[in-house]
């Protein structure tokens, strides 16, 4: 311990002696791990699972049906009225949920203030909530398919109601009044698996939930994608034609259940052929969370490709760093010489050495932390689709903290190993 203090006292000095240089080199290696680090945030982000205590037990269901001959298209990952509720009428899945994505505008239907407030619908089916796990604050989900009730996120609760519990309160929206049953928690998802279609997949959770006939009948546009084979004049239209706008996601505890749902699907399938329609090259699909999400291209190809950049500029940066240290250690050959003269060891000095390379370490890691910082908020100005995928929590500030000691040894050690393998006699000469 008293050789540790030692080590400690003598690197300090050396790093006060020669401050200049090591603030250069230790700036050196904070920008290189900075940029690592802010990549790293942003890949763990998009590559997370959202889910994690059931994403295998999750599955988006497309079909391969089609009213036209073209066999050869991609699946679609979207269905028609018709085929939806196909599915929810399956006695197989634990939860079994569809939907699609509307925008309204709402307002506190008792207040004064005319202000409107722009909302993200989700209309939907009851069972969406225990299949996402979506966290209620106060009250619950609808009853009835065709109520004018629904469920609010926390983002407009506090918006409209300034927080707290709403159920019984009234929202209107476009005009008409829809009764709170329902306030969720503050909640996220990241990914948001069950939206991660037409780049929504690092959207915020929405604002309003609705029953999906409710919203049909009020008329509610779709938002996202939507194709249709023949003319449909508005969005209740839709019922009984060919107009593909809701997705499906089905829960399923095991494989025994997965089976029978993608033999549920496939008779569907075989069924509507019978009815003079046609069939995709592909079969119907069932791809749990984690498989739709790589499906859908989460992690940006681009970021893998940044990724790699930023690794070889980590390494760039060590280069650099290590020669520093190699120009300075070869300055001080002299200093080390004496040392090694009045009895110090090859071993002490490689000690002495690694000790320093720790100082410059910590000092790296509190730079680098700033730095990732900095670098995640640039990337997020540039591209300000990233700024839901991206935080620097308590994981990456240790692993921040640990790849700064680990390239603070790694420029250390070459430098390091020459400055004690020098011979003793030619240090003095």
């Amino acid at each position: 311990m008293e050789m540790f203090n030692y080590y400690i006292k003598l690197s300090v000095r050396n790093l006060i002696r020669n401050r200049l240089f090591f603030i250069l080199m230790i700036s050196t290696l904070a920008v290189g791990v900075g940029v690592f680090l802010a990549n790293i945030a942003i890949i763990k982000s998009m590559s997370a699972d959202p889910i994690p205590h059931k994403s295998d037990k999750i599955f988006n269901v497309s079909l391969n049906v089609w009213p036209l001959d073209n066999s050869d298209a991609e699946l679609l990952e979207i269905m028609r009225y018709d085929d939806a509720m196909h599915i929810l009428k399956n006695d197989i899945a634990t939860h079994t949920m569809v939907h699609y994505q509307s925008q309204v505008y709402t307002r506190d239907i008792n207040s004064k203030n005319l202000t409107r407030h722009q909302a993200v619908v989700r209309a939907t089916t009851p069972e969406f909530f225990p299949l996402t796990d979506a966290p209620f604050a106060f009250g619950g989900v609808w009853q009835q398919d065709y109520a004018k009730q629904i469920v609010i996120g926390d983002t407009l609760n506090q918006q409209v109601f300034g927080g707290g519990n709403s159920v019984g309160k009234v929202l209107e929206i476009d005009g008409k009044p829809f009764e709170i049953v329902g306030v969720l928690k503050p909640w996220e998802l990241k990914p948001l698996f069950y939206n991660a279609s037409f780049g929504q997949k690092f959207a915020k959770t929405d604002d309003i939930y609705a029953p999906i006939e409710t919203a049909l009948d009020s008329e509610w546009a779709i938002a996202l994608r939507s194709m249709s084979s023949e003319r449909i004049n508005s969005v209740s239209d839709n019922r009984g034609k060919n107009g593909f706008f809701i997705q499906a996601f089905v829960q399923l505890e095991n494989q025994q259940q997965k089976n029978a749902m993608q033999e549920y699907i496939d008779n569907y399938s075989q069924y509507r052929k019978a009815q003079g329609e046609f069939l995709r090259a592909n079969d119907n699909r069932l791809l749990d969370v984690n498989q739709w999400l790589t499906h859908q291209k989460v992690v940006d190809e681009r970021m893998l490709a940044f990724a790699l950049a930023s690794s070889l500029f980590l390494a760039v940066c060590i280069f650099n760093a290590s020669s520093l240290l190699l120009a300075r250690y070869h300055s001080a050959r002299f200093e080390t010489g004496l040392r090694r003269a009045v009895g110090a060891r090859i071993k002490d000095v490689f000690y002495q050495g690694v000790v320093e390379s720790m100082l410059i370490g910590l000092c790296c890691a509190v730079l680098t932390l700033i730095f990732g910082w900095l670098f995640l908020q640039i990337s997020i100005t540039l591209f300000p689709a990233l700024q839901q995928t991206s935080d620097i929590d308590i994981t990456l500030i240790l692993m921040g903290i640990g790849i700064a000691l680990i390239t603070s040894f790694i420029s250390m050690l070459y430098p390091l190993i020459r400055s004690c393998r020098t011979p003793l006699s030619t240090t003095l000469k």
